[in-house]
């Protein structure tokens, strides 16, 4: 690995297609080297002894700086700091901009690197040349557990790259492949090695354009991998015979824990396989099949299965066609049966919208949906004995003082806070000073002090009223 820094020419890589291409690491100068030797042809690698090898790059860095001299990329900084932490094993550069010269760059420093375990790719169009680079270094790699290559568009050439680095690679328990573009004719690339790896634990296959025609692939891959524990299949177009063929894989797998299919179109039929699954395993315990066309027959199928279920813990189900399945604001009355039902089940986590109590608490002049949410999240904090940054903070994962619409949505669900769906819209709206499609934490700040505030003066004012009446 020492001699890697100067010079060495991989001749084991082929594309995924017929053809084969040579991917060129040399990173030696040419001004200060001696004429090298040709490459016999059954020479994996060769290394060049006629020059003077610099200290040991035990981080990747060095390698890093030549690689982005080599193809004429702008080093970064955070790359290389990131590189040289001995604390950090983190090296996130979603949406970094690096394409197919950038991509190379940092993968080729990762071969030599052995500290950083999670590498972060998403939305940076590496490219073909850039998968392929990923590919061998993968194939070196034995430190990276967690990889996200995620929204690179990577289409059926990537499919085929990925298979073969899940073939060589044996050491990934995470891999997020979502937004590629891959199709059904993908599928056998992918399933099969995926089927056959023993250390995969987390795998995301969101947002691609999988379909019926590939249930067969992935019914297989479901039944006969034995280390998923986390599946998300959402976002595809899967429908009744797609629902099917995944429901049987579910059946026969007993280690999967939490699956997320939602966002397909399953309709009554599909829902029904799912209620099938629920009825016959007894290991997941998170399941999601919201937002699939499910209507009340399909509906009633999934309940049945659930009756003998004792394992699951989260079923998700929500935005099907389900009679009387929209927002409602609940009664006084049905706040105590909701009360009732907490005593024989105590570990039983019921979230709601608002009740009429929340109406009883408004102000003069909160008719504005999104100031009745932030009050109601305000009244939330103050219940839990929580600050506004305690929130904030875990929403926002990164630590850059924004999030994303769907990241404080997901925070709203996670956190439990009772607001329906339609009152986050409006909150997020009611929030979102400038518009820029992210909430900052000084933005919410401001707005919780300003309903504060107006809150106050409203208080005031009806005390004032209250007792200049009774004078």
């Amino acid at each position: 690995m020492q001699n890697f820094l100067e010079s060495f020419t991989l001749k084991t890589l082929s594309r995924p297609t017929t053809t084969t291409q040579d991917v060129d690491l040399d990173l030696s100068d040419d001004s200060d080297s001696d004429e090298k030797k040709p490459i016999e042809d059954d020479q994996e690698t060769l290394l060049d002894l006629s020059v003077k090898y610099p200290d040991y790059d035990n981080t990747g860095s060095k390698t890093y700086e030549k690689a982005c001299r080599k193809f004429d990329v702008v080093p970064s900084s955070k790359i290389t700091r990131k590189m040289d932490s001995d604390k950090d094993t983190t090296l996130d550069l979603k949406h970094y901009g690096l394409d197919s010269k950038g991509t190379m760059a940092v993968a080729m420093a990762m071969v030599v690197n052995t500290t950083l375990t999670k590498l972060n790719l998403k939305g940076n169009n590496i490219g073909e040349s850039g998968m392929l680079y990923l590919q061998v270094m993968m194939s070196e790699n034995c430190t990276i557990t967690s990889l996200d290559i995620s929204e690179n568009n990577l289409k059926s050439f990537g499919a085929k790259s990925i298979g073969m680095m899940l073939h060589d690679n044996k050491f990934l328990r995470e891999l997020n492949i979502g937004g590629n573009g891959f199709t059904d004719l993908d599928a056998p690339f992918l399933t099969k090695k995926i089927e056959e790896h023993m250390a995969l634990h987390y795998l995301n296959l969101s947002h691609n354009l999988f379909g019926d025609l590939s249930g067969n692939s992935f019914e297989h891959m479901i039944a006969e991998n034995a280390s998923l524990e986390e599946l998300d299949l959402s976002w595809n177009q899967f429908r009744i015979i797609g629902a099917k063929k995944i429901a049987n894989g579910l059946k026969e797998n007993d280690h999967l824990k939490i699956v997320n299919a939602s966002w397909n179109g399953y309709d009554d039929d599909g829902g029904a396989a799912f209620g099938d699954v629920l009825a016959n395993n007894k290991y997941l315990i998170e399941l999601d099949i919201s937002c699939c066309r499910i209507g009340p027959e399909g509906f009633g199928k999934v309940m049945k299965g659930l009756k003998s279920n004792d394992a699951l813990e989260v079923l998700k189900i929500g935005k099907n066609n389900i009679p009387d399945s929209a927002d409602v604001m609940l009664t006084g009355k049905s706040q105590e049966r909701l009360a009732e039902l907490k005593e024989p089940f105590p570990e039983l986590d019921i979230i709601h919208g608002y009740t009429d109590s929340y109406g009883k608490r408004r102000m003069v002049g909160f008719g504005d949906m999104g100031q009745e949410a932030l009050l109601c999240l305000k009244e939330y904090l103050e219940e839990c004995n929580m600050t506004v940054t305690e929130l904030f903070s875990r929403f926002d994962e990164d630590g850059s003082n924004s999030v994303d619409y769907d990241e404080f949505r997901q925070g709203i669900r996670d956190e439990g806070i009772p607001l329906s769906s339609e009152q986050v819209d409006h909150l997020i709206k009611y929030i979102d000073i400038d518009g820029d499609g992210d909430i900052d934490f000084s933005e919410l700040v401001l707005k919780i002090k300003e309903i504060t505030k107006k809150r106050a003066e409203e208080m005031a004012q009806r005390d004032a009223e209250s007792a200049k009446r009774r004078r």
